[in-house]
């Protein structure tokens, strides 16, 4: 496999915490397990991949999830496609949303709005699934608590063929999670790109 690969311009990046048993939501569609663990240890390494996005995916369970979180939209400014069939419940500063169906039209969309920042796939596995499925998912940052669950949403149920992923790196946390961040392997046997950890080289 060959050392160094050129990234792709606008990546599609599923980044996500998960159980130690794979799941990224309880048998209940919750998430009470995941915010135990706070949010202080993991600010700073957010905060430094949030400004490397440049368009947002998401659910529509996800979406009613923060509607229903009564909190402020956590992306203002930033263009927002959510996959769903039905009519989504209004949700203060998430105007720009568009809401779709056709899983690749939504990746081609969201990568040009996000120009050479990446777009982040939000939540849940099904959706990441959908576009994992169409080849269309190009990373994965997954943060993996020390927690299991025994049941719930799995991290990435893809139908089809299996895939491979590239480990790029590694990142512990204070209290045991840690974060596996890992690159899509063509049917070449080659990465799909290099992740870009540095979030100043998106900017």
């Amino acid at each position: 496999m060959p050392d160094h690969v050129p990234a792709p311009a606008t990546p599609l990046v599923y980044y996500v915490a998960q159980s130690l048993d794979g799941f990224v939501a309880d048998r209940d569609d919750a998430l009470d397990w995941l915010l135990q663990f706070g949010f202080e240890t993991f600010q700073q390494h957010y905060d430094e991949f949030f400004a490397g996005v440049g368009a947002i995916i998401m659910g529509a369970s996800t979406y009613r999830w923060l509607a229903a979180a009564g909190e402020a939209w956590p992306y203002p400014g930033l263009p927002c496609w959510v996959l769903t069939h039905s009519t989504l419940p209004p949700m203060g500063g998430a105007e720009g949303v568009i809401t779709a169906t056709d899983v690749p039209a939504v990746a081609r969309a969201a990568r040009a709005a996000a120009g050479d920042r990446s777009v982040w796939v939000v939540g849940g596995g099904q959706t990441a699934a959908q576009f994992a499925e169409h080849g269309e998912l190009d990373e994965l940052r997954v943060t993996v608590m020390p927690i299991t669950l025994g049941d719930g949403a799995p991290l990435l149920p893809h139908a089809g063929p299996a895939r491979r992923w590239q480990l790029a790196g590694t990142t512990a946390f204070d209290g045991g999670p840690i974060e596996l961040a890992y690159r899509a392997v063509t049917d070449a046997g080659v990465a799909s790109g290099d992740m870009r950890d540095d979030a100043a080289s998106r900017n």
